[in-house]
């Protein structure tokens, strides 16, 4: 095994003695000495059980102002991992490669969440990579508080209306914000594009072959409105409205806050990093307005397309290996689980299951043998997330999406005044450039 940086896939290629040597990314930063072992130790171990595959593994990190250059001048590695939005773009300008054959070979293929696959799915039901991380929006909330308020923390809510009656009892009994919503640092329109797909709209909508800002459709106006009308008629969302998720997360972890939007691995924070109680953290699929949707967020492992087959299917073998094997075999995820809890890292926390309910239910049972969680805390969550409509974020410009729509959550947060269309119409003009830019 060598640790240097990254060669083309075209210069690693097949070795002398039969062996084929790819490239691979994700290894951590030497400043990151106990994750970089654990990483290079893997890439050991899989050396050793697969005799006939060298690997070299790169710190190079996706970066799509280099990343045609790279691929152009022979410099991209044999995999490597890009967000969600990026591999359908990816597809339709043939830069990554096919591994539909190959996937079909991997253990418990057919058992796959089609879910989990779509971001990398064609029209025709190709596969063009391997989700490595995934994370879908949800709602989390105070139990106490419920408890407080008069709700059953056992049976949180639903749709949006819902929230909103929970969010005004509990700012009756309670005195604090039933609700919290960010409004800056690009959360405010991250949150708010995650509302629009319960509302059964998007952030982005394609005309004439590109992206175009979907500000002026009900969907998200009708989602604006509603935070408005929580903050205004409902006087349920406090005064604090210009902060951010991570200002939020603290503020619901000392028990000041009834419910927010957050990924369910927000309670990991909330145990390491806040103090929180853990009795406290409930979560809940994200609540639904027209449709039950979410916005799912995450990474994926995708092929250099001048990769050999080789060199294809050696890499598809490391991506199985590396970040799919504990998703599937109880042994694995067992092992992992027991390794976290004895380094005090939280074990039981949901996830978006990569594969069907008939493996992950295994893979779930092994790992909770260790579970240092408040299980029945997240079944409201396990259970909702398994029919909800998986919705990747904007595929193109989709910080400065954000950071547009930033502004008009502050307005109608802070604002009475204010009109959901009126600053929903100034966010488009400040967007509309930058979608320009990324698709010239």
């Amino acid at each position: 095994m060598a640790t240097a940086g990254a060669c083309s896939s075209s210069e690693s290629g097949d070795a002398a003695g039969g062996k084929v040597t790819i490239t691979v990314t994700d290894m951590p930063p030497t400043t990151q000495e106990a994750s970089r072992k654990e990483f290079t130790d893997r890439v050991a171990a899989f050396e050793r059980a697969n005799p006939d595959i060298d690997i070299k593994p790169s710190e190079a990190v996706w970066d799509p102002k280099t990343f045609t250059a790279r691929l152009a001048g022979g410099q991209l590695e044999t995999a490597f991992i890009v967000p969600l939005t990026e591999p359908q773009g990816l597809i339709k300008r043939g830069q990554i490669a096919d591994i539909t054959d190959d996937v079909k070979a991997l253990p418990n293929a057919d058992q796959f969440d089609r879910r989990a696959l779509a971001p990398s799915t064609d029209a025709d039901g190709r596969i063009y990579g391997l989700p490595t991380s995934e994370f879908a929006l949800s709602l989390i909330y105070n139990r106490e508080l419920f408890d407080k308020a008069g709700l059953d923390p056992d049976n949180p809510p639903k749709t949006w209306d819902e929230v909103r009656e929970a969010a005004k009892k509990i700012s009756e009994e309670t005195g604090l914000p039933g609700y919290a919503h960010p409004a800056t640092n690009n959360t405010g329109g991250w949150t708010l594009t995650a509302m629009t797909y319960t509302y059964g709209g998007r952030a982005e909508k394609e005309e004439g072959g590109k992206q175009v800002a979907a500000f002026n459709d009900a969907p998200m106006r009708d989602a604006l409105q509603w935070l408005k009308d929580v903050r205004w008629k409902d006087n349920s969302i406090g005064t604090q409205h210009l902060r951010d998720a991570a200002e939020i997360y603290k503020s619901f972890s000392a028990g000041r806050i009834g419910m927010t939007m957050a990924t369910p691995s927000v309670f990991d924070e909330h145990i390491t990093k806040y103090n929180g109680d853990p009795k406290i953290f409930g979560v809940t699929a994200l609540p639904s307005a027209t449709r039950s949707a979410t916005l799912l967020g995450g990474k994926m492992a995708v092929i250099n397309p001048k990769a050999s087959d080789a060199e294809r299917k050696a890499a598809v073998k490391w991506i199985d290996y590396y970040y799919l094997r504990y998703k599937y075999d109880p042994k694995e995820a067992e092992a992992r689980a027991k390794t976290k809890a004895v380094d005090g890292v939280p074990v039981g926390t949901p996830y978006v299951p990569f594969y069907q309910p008939a493996v992950d239910r295994a893979v779930q049972e092994a790992t909770n043998k260790h579970a240092t969680v408040p299980l029945r805390n997240f079944e409201p969550y396990l259970q909702g997330v398994q029919e909800q409509e998986f919705v990747t974020e904007p595929s193109v410009a989709a910080q400065d999406l954000y950071a547009a729509l930033d502004s008009a959550v502050a307005a109608v947060l802070t604002r009475e005044s204010a009109d959901p269309q009126a600053e929903l119409d100034k966010a488009e003009k400040k967007v509309v450039p930058a979608l320009e830019r990324a698709q010239r």
